[in-house]
């Protein structure tokens, strides 16, 4: 039997993920359901890596009959995010041409200014010992971070951070939703004002770059660059901010393992790849079969749709010693999280240098902190995570931050 009750949106799904994911490994690991008009779900790790490092015969960029295309969300978002939503020879111009700025080296050389918004956000809520580890740091470093990368007025933070969290945990049609909606197209708007100034007056910032540089010896229209800065948008906010927040709520909830990681934050790299494998910050991406195929022993058809499942391949015991167990030290540890082959995450390095940052601050000046009514996305089929986080903690000092925010 291949057809399956499942949806990867639903709050049932977001209740018990885990084990929605293991049934569908054990009895079914390559199961057709009819939601969304219908799609195919892999949930073994084998199977997850075949499809993903097959860009022949399943694309993150399909073209319809009609001209439309599946991409790689279901349903399809409106807004195309470009690298990751095409597909070669195209796919490798425009990686290469992000690959510099994304490097291990750059991320190393912003580590300065993630520690001082880290500091800035703490600060907003140290003195009173209480906020929330949401809203007030987990969220807020990387939209203040990815601002300034961009090379957008960081004054403007408050608002990009809220949009950028309302738009991943709010339902569609919802008045949360279509406020988040108005308040993003301000911003894009925004964002369109600094692509002409950058334009005619470059600097070092993304975005100038992105004015500069060519494809096949052209320069980038602004729709083409709006593209790719809606991906380093929505790829390196919230889901870095949703890692942070389900770190600090299991660490909270194994005041043992938390202590250890204070008392020696080098433990910290290795933790943070097991909090990826354990989260699944994102829970997975789509794919399009461009020919008749085969995953695993099913057949999948051309055009069908395909949804890897990264969640579920981070717990095959296939793939995995006792993979139920969030082992903060594990190694090796060749998780799923940031996908695998050519559309591996070109954010993965900062996202990793920002949340060691964040929990290291947390847990160096906030080190008693006490999680209250935890408040989890009600849907997880972009991003799993918190729509807020309570916490108190006992007050401490301010220490300053030299950002102008």
């Amino acid at each position: 039997m291949t057809d399956v009750s499942f949806d990867h949106h639903s709050p049932e799904y977001a209740r018990n993920w885990r084990e929605i994911n293991a049934e569908l490994r054990d009895r079914c690991p390559v199961a057709h359901t009819d939601a969304h008009d219908g799609y195919w779900v892999v949930s073994r790790y084998a199977d997850v890596a075949g499809v993903v490092r097959d860009d022949e015969t399943f694309s993150s960029y399909y073209e319809l009959p009609d001209g439309s295309h599946h991409a790689t969300t279901i349903p399809v978002s409106p807004m195309r995010q470009v690298p990751i939503e095409m597909d070669p020879p195209e796919f490798f111009a425009y990686r290469k041409l992000l690959t510099s700025r994304f490097s291990p080296a750059e991320a190393k050389k912003w580590e300065p200014f993630v520690r001082e918004a880290t500091a800035h956000c703490i600060d907003s809520i140290i003195e009173s010992g209480q906020g929330d580890l949401v809203l007030d740091i987990a969220s807020p470093v990387p939209a203040i971070f990815t601002m300034a990368l961009l090379g957008l007025p960081l004054d403007g933070w408050q608002a990009f951070s809220e949009v950028t969290h309302s738009l991943i945990h709010a339902a569609p049609d919802t008045p949360e939703y279509l406020t988040a909606m108005t308040n993003l197209l301000t911003i894009l708007g925004q964002v369109t004002e600094v692509v002409a100034q950058r334009r005619a007056e470059p600097t070092d910032d993304l975005i100038s770059y992105l004015v500069q540089a060519e494809v096949d010896g052209q320069t980038l229209p602004d729709d083409r660059l709006m593209e790719i800065i809606t991906l380093v948008i929505f790829g390196g906010v919230d889901t870095t901010g949703s890692l942070i927040g389900n770190a600090m709520e299991w660490l909270y909830h194994h005041p043992e393992k938390r202590d250890l990681l204070r008392s020696d934050p080098d433990l910290l790299p290795k933790a943070i790849e097991e909090f990826l494998r354990y989260f699944s910050p994102v829970a997975g991406l789509a794919r399009t079969a461009t020919r008749s195929c085969t995953v695993g022993d099913q057949k999948i058809d051309a055009g069908e749709r395909v949804f890897v499942s990264w969640s579920s391949a981070n717990f095959d015991p296939e793939a995995f010693d006792d993979p139920d167990e969030l082992v903060l030290d594990r190694f090796p540890n060749k998780h799923q999280a940031f996908g695998l082959g050519i559309h591996r995450c070109l954010g993965s390095h900062f996202a990793r240098s920002e949340a060691r940052i964040v929990i290291e601050e947390i847990l160096r000046r906030m080190p008693d902190y006490v999680v209250g009514d935890a408040e989890p996305y009600p849907s997880i089929g972009v991003v799993n995570g918190f729509i807020k986080l309570p916490i108190t903690f006992t007050p401490g000092a301010r220490v300053g931050s030299s950002l102008p925010l």
